[in-house]
């Protein structure tokens, strides 16, 4: 899921925005970084398909400095927002309501509530002025 995504992504930056993504910035979670759980015996490293995919594409992986929330600030933010957004809401019992809710949310996010950080404007409307 987050391959397709993230093809995704890097399609539309460049097919609606023109902008080439060389460089991804993330933490060192499991789910990005080598995997080193299932070579542990053999003393290898294998790569994980987030960083084959990358190096395929000749995108350049910057992680954060361990233990360093406040290297990555933005998401960091973002994922506190969310948070507090999802915690006092009635319990969603399927997937498709939490898809939904999600979708709201990071349509709000992005399109509608400004950001101090981006001179009060919205993440949509901050990149645009980027590539005009």
């Amino acid at each position: 899921m987050l391959l397709l995504l993230l093809k995704k992504v890097i399609s539309d930056f460049k097919n609606i925005f023109g902008v080439k993504i060389t460089r991804i910035r993330t933490d060192n979670g499991s789910e990005f970084i080598n995997n080193y759980r299932n070579n542990q015996k053999k003393n290898t490293v294998k790569e994980t398909n987030f960083t084959q995919f990358l190096k395929d594409k000749n995108i350049f992986h910057q992680t954060t400095p361990v233990r360093s929330p406040q290297s990555n600030g933005k998401i960091e933010r973002f994922h506190q927002n969310y948070t507090k957004l999802f915690v006092f809401e009635e319990k969603i019992l399927n997937a498709v309501s939490l898809q939904n809710k999600l979708n709201d949310y990071y349509y709000f996010y992005n399109f509608e509530r400004v950001h101090k950080s981006l001179n009060f404007q919205t993440p949509f409307n901050f990149l645009n002025s980027l590539i005009k």
